[in-house]
């Protein structure tokens, strides 16, 4: 694996090594390079149709930026995402006001 950090596909690689490695020293559980391979690739796929999702969303709704709106769309099915999306959303806000 190139371990060029300037790469997406390497510093992706690079989290889930590190997120394997520290789950590891919690558990019993091992993690071949295969696997932390395989792991890597789901998840640049999800991410590249996360990051295609959300500019159609922003282009649907004729907007050039993507919203906390359009992030929240792409977590509807997973409701506990939506919920920690919606507090922290709420939270920049308030302390945008704040400001």
């Amino acid at each position: 694996m190139n371990t060029d950090a300037s790469d997406p596909r390497a510093a992706i690689w690079l989290a889930v090594a590190q997120l394997c490695s520290a789950d590891e020293n919690l558990s019993a559980t091992k993690f071949t390079p295969a696997f932390v391979d395989a792991l890597s690739q789901v998840v640049l796929s999800q991410a590249e149709t996360m990051a295609s999702d959300l500019e159609s969303f922003a282009r649907h709704a004729k907007r050039a930026k993507i919203s906390v709106d359009d992030v929240k769309l792409c977590a509807r099915r997973n409701n506990s995402m939506t919920e920690l999306l919606s507090a922290k959303a709420g939270a920049i806000k308030q302390t945008s006001k704040d400001s």
